[in-house]
């Protein structure tokens, strides 16, 4: 399997990729009571360069563990996060950045720090593949047998919407979203044509169990 630059996100989501691959597990339903998204991002490059350093932006948001091509532009305490969506939400903000960017929030906060993404707002549903599209979630260890690595499978319906979107972001992360917070934001390794990927990283067995049952909640 090739191997790319990993990307540190912190808390569980550590360092991810996508990757094409082919497995046949036991068919499992995905469940359809949460809404999963999948979304393109902007860098923390693309985004940082178009504000002030002099920016409020700065004075709520911490850049530790925020990497020039990595989609995760920092974090922002819990007791801070309503002045930070107010502020996002304004002229100046808006005016300097990005028309079709979105700041998400990751699920997982660590020592009260909540991670933070820059998200480009999709221009039509039917372009990228979403949670009705999804056929199988599993996990399965690592070669290593050390480290543990989640599967996704799409149904017919998502299989050439992946591959599109694949192929569109090539050596950018994909987020994908669980009722508008951030799971995980993955660099695409390659186009994946048939539909199965894999999210690995440095996952141990509580991780990845624990980012499975995100999807099946």
């Amino acid at each position: 399997m090739k191997t790319l630059k990993h990307i540190i996100l912190g808390g569980i989501l550590s360092s991810l990729v996508f990757s094409s691959f082919s497995f046949s597990p036991i068919k499992k339903s995905f469940p359809q009571g949460e809404t999963v998204t999948f979304c393109e991002t902007y860098t923390f490059e693309e985004v940082i360069s178009k504000l002030d350093p002099e920016d409020n932006f700065f004075t709520l948001v911490h850049l530790k563990e925020a990497y020039p091509e990595s989609s995760r532009i920092g974090t922002c305490h819990e007791a801070d996060m309503k002045r930070l969506w107010s502020y996002i939400e304004s002229e100046a903000f808006r005016s300097k950045v990005q028309e079709d960017l979105i700041i998400a929030a990751g699920v997982e906060a660590k020592d009260q720090m909540i991670p933070l993404y820059a998200i480009r707002k999709s221009a039509s549903n039917d372009v990228f593949p979403t949670q009705q599209d999804i056929d199988e979630v599993s996990v399965r260890e690592s070669d290593n047998e050390e480290n543990y690595a989640l599967f996704i499978s799409f149904s017919e319906s998502g299989v050439k919407k992946w591959a599109s979107m694949t192929r569109k972001n090539m050596g950018r992360n994909i987020a994908i979203l669980l009722n508008g917070k951030v799971l995980a934001a993955p660099r695409v390794q390659e186009e994946i044509k048939d539909g199965k990927c894999t999210i690995s990283g440095n996952y141990t067995q509580s991780e990845i169990n624990k980012l499975k049952a995100a999807f099946e909640d």
